[in-house]
């Protein structure tokens, strides 16, 4: 079988990949799994929480969205990140400027959230066609960690943040000539660039993390896919109701000319997160006092491992991995 652009499908995580990973750690809490966002360790009196995360299809910002991306799955964990180690692989012909340029975006992100770089390496690799950006963020906390797997039916699942303004970013960024040779007015081009300002949701997250049952930071794959891994994670049904997420319509706007779904786009800056009833109202009050936009637009529910979306009289059920729409530019 061949793999595609994006995330491997479900099965060849479960059945290739993690089978020959090594669990055997009594102060492991949370290893690789699909839909949990950061392992989590235990120590003697607290938890260390992890995460790596590439960046391979940005270019402008790829050094500010590495940092960002790794440390709002540490966050959603309910974890402050702090500590970071960065891998810089540099395609053969990377000019000294271009570096100069990706480590200042990466200092500059972890003052951002108050992390420091503590490492990492950086190479020019041979036959890498565009240089990628490795970083791993390290979190601690003697609170409760947050896991993607609990959410439990009857929790309401709400959408915080831009939906796709990551992936509305990049191509904004990225492809700017191509959008103005579609007609997309500037004015739009620069409100899209400015999203990649906006990923991240450390502050959100640590605010929300009392009244949650769970979070997920989704990126690639989108909103959807994130919400389907909700579903996979916690072994419960998610169902959504589209009608009730709102999009910006800057968002839609840029991805309209690549015939881009919004909601299977880059989405980091957004997250999704799960809360009991008898703490929503606590929640939505954090998040409108702090002027964050949000919607409610769906519940857990007993089922199946599966995302139901439904869209005005229509029901569809997905159960495979999405591949992000952000691909169908690159390729």
């Amino acid at each position: 079988m061949m793999l595609k652009e994006g995330k491997p499908p479900r099965e060849i995580l479960e059945n290739i990949v993690y089978r020959h990973l090594s669990f055997r750690d009594p102060d492991l809490v949370i290893g690789p799994a699909i839909g949990e966002d950061a392992g989590i360790v235990r120590l003697s009196d607290g938890f260390l929480v992890s995460h790596s995360n590439p960046i391979t299809v940005a270019s402008r910002f790829a050094g500010w969205l590495s940092v960002h991306v790794a440390c709002n799955d540490v966050a959603v964990r309910g974890a402050k990140p702090r500590w970071l180690l960065t891998t810089i692989l540099l395609s053969p012909g990377t000019r000294e400027e271009e570096l100069e340029e990706i480590v200042r975006q990466t200092g500059e992100a972890a003052k951002s959230i108050d992390t420091v770089i503590i490492g990492g390496h950086t190479e020019t690799t041979p036959g890498l066609p565009r240089t990628i950006i490795v970083t791993t963020a390290i979190g601690y906390t003697k609170n409760r960690v947050i896991k993607t797997r609990d959410a439990m039916p009857g929790d309401k699942v709400i959408v915080v943040g831009p939906i796709g303004g990551e992936g509305a970013s990049v191509i904004a960024w990225d492809f700017e000539d191509e959008l103005r040779k579609k007609g997309i007015d500037e004015d739009i081009i620069e409100k899209a660039k400015s999203f990649v300002k906006n990923v991240s949701v450390v502050d959100k997250a640590l605010k929300l993390a009392p009244y949650v049952s769970s979070m997920h930071n989704p990126t690639e794959g989108g909103i959807l896919e994130g919400l389907l891994e909700v579903a996979i994670a916690s072994n419960n049904t998610i169902v959504v109701d589209l009608g009730k997420i709102d999009i910006d319509p800057v968002v839609m706007e840029v991805t309209k000319p690549f015939k881009i779904d919004p909601l299977k786009l880059l989405s980091s800056g957004s997250l999704i997160a799960t809360i009991p009833e008898y703490n929503l109202e606590k929640a939505l009050s954090i998040l409108e006092k702090n002027n964050v936009s949000y919607s409610i637009c769906g519940e857990v529910k007993s089922g199946p491992p599966v995302l139901v979306v439904r869209r005005r009289d229509k029901e569809d059920i997905i159960s495979e991995t999405i591949i992000d729409e952000i691909y169908k530019i690159w390729s």
